[in-house]
């Protein structure tokens, strides 16, 4: 199946599983390091081609931009969210994207075992993600239980949507992806459906 670019409807999927305002403030924290945890392992690939961006990013951080796998992941999301939407993706690659990449690079170099201590700030990212945000808080499944792909590549944007939109962004969309979502929920409603569903 191809990557879906409606971005209504992958915004109204996402969402549909974090309508609660804290569950969405958990999510503000712990996805973007969850991504960023990811580039730190990534980051231990070695590089598919040199270029020079000293004129192009911040000084002292030239020599952490190394273009091995770490850069490939920033480079497809980003892609991915300009297809989306143009402005919220050329606007997570700018000041998510980039930063995350360039940063973890520099953990990798920088701190001795690196890769471990990413994997502690991983399970505990998850853990927050899962435990208070979904179980208690949500009070609903997580959404990569229903669509591992979909929730791995929504997750990022969909936190820098949620920020966009507290700062007045395209308010008309985000009206109508609330009325969305809200519609999903009252289906849903009547089911209470558990955090883990069984699949008998």
């Amino acid at each position: 199946m191809g990557l879906n670019i409606n971005l209504i409807d992958q915004l109204t999927f996402y969402g549909s599983y974090h309508s609660n305002k804290w569950n969405q403030l958990i999510h503000f924290f712990f996805v973007p390091l969850i991504f960023w945890t990811t580039l730190v392992w990534l980051a231990y690939t070695p590089e598919a081609f040199q270029y020079d961006v000293a004129g192009h990013l911040p000084s002292g951080t030239p020599e952490y931009a190394r273009y091995n796998g770490a850069y490939f992941m920033v480079l497809g999301y980003s892609l991915y969210y300009i297809l989306l939407e143009w402005f919220a993706g050329l606007t997570w690659a700018l000041f998510m994207g980039v930063p995350l990449w360039v940063s973890s690079v520099a953990f990798q170099q920088l701190v001795p075992h690196a890769w471990a201590w990413a994997i502690g700030l991983h399970i505990f990212a998850w853990f927050m993600q899962v435990f208070p945000g979904h179980a208690w808080i949500e009070g609903r499944k997580p959404a990569l239980l229903d669509s591992l792909f979909q929730s791995l590549m929504l997750a990022p944007l969909f936190v820098w949507f949620e920020l966009l939109f507290l700062l007045g962004y395209r308010p008309e969309l985000h009206q109508q992806i609330t009325s969305r979502i809200r519609e999903i929920l009252a289906a849903r409603q009547s089911q209470q459906e558990p955090l883990l569903r069984s699949t008998k």
